[in-house]
C-alpha cells in the first residue's frame, strides 16, 4: 500500500513539474529573447541574428511543444484513474506539521469492475519544508491547516497548456 501511494505521489510530482516548468519558464525565456535577446544580438553581432532566431524557432519546434503535448497526454491518461488527491497541511505544534495526502483512484480489476480505492499516506512535516504560501497564511492569519486540492490545481494547469498551444 505505501509503495502504491509513493509512487502515485511521485507521478503526480513529476507530470506537474513537467508542466509548470515548461509552461511557466519557456514562454518567458521566449518573451525575454524577443524583448532583449534578439534585439541586443541585432545591434551588436547582426550576422548571429538569424542563427539565434533559428535556434529559438528549433528548440520550441523540438523540444518545448513536444514535452507540453506529452505531459498534457500524460495528465490526461492517469486523470482517468485518479479522482482526487487532496494535500492537508495541518499544525501539530509549534514546528511539526501533519502532512496527510488523501487520493481516491481507480484501481480496474476487469473493465467491468472499476473500484475506487482510497489511498491515504501521513507523515511529519518541519516548518522549513512547508510550502510558502502556508507558511505565510499560517503568519497572517493563525491558520492551523491548509488544503491543496492536487487534481483540480494540475486540471487548470493543462487548461492553461491548451491556451498555449
Amino acid at each position: 500500500m505505501l509503495l502504491y501511494a509513493d509512487a502515485l505521489r511521485a507521478a503526480i510530482g513529476l507530470v506537474g513539474v513537467a508542466i509548470t516548468a515548461v509552461i511557466a519558464l519557456w514562454h518567458k525565456i521566449v518573451d525575454w529573447a524577443k524583448d532583449s535577446l534578439f534585439p541586443w544580438i541585432e545591434r551588436n553581432l547582426p550576422s548571429m541574428l538569424s542563427v539565434a532566431q533559428n535556434a529559438f524557432a528549433w528548440v520550441d519546434d523540438n523540444v518545448a511543444v513536444p514535452i507540453r503535448r506529452v505531459a498534457k497526454k500524460a495528465w490526461e491518461e492517469f486523470r482517468k484513474y485518479l479522482l482526487k488527491t487532496i494535500i492537508r497541511l495541518e499544525r501539530r505544534n509549534a514546528s511539526q506539521w501533519e502532512r496527510r495526502i488523501t487520493s481516491f483512484v481507480v484501481e480496474v480489476l476487469t473493465p467491468q469492475t472499476p473500484v475506487v480505492k482510497k489511498v491515504e499516506t501521513v507523515e511529519e512535516v518541519d516548518w522549513d519544508d512547508l510550502p510558502d504560501d502556508v507558511r505565510s497564511a499560517w503568519m497572517k492569519s493563525s491558520q492551523q491547516s491548509h488544503d491543496l486540492d492536487v487534481t483540480a490545481s494540475r486540471d487548470q494547469q493543462l487548461e492553461t497548456l491548451e491556451m498555449t498551444n
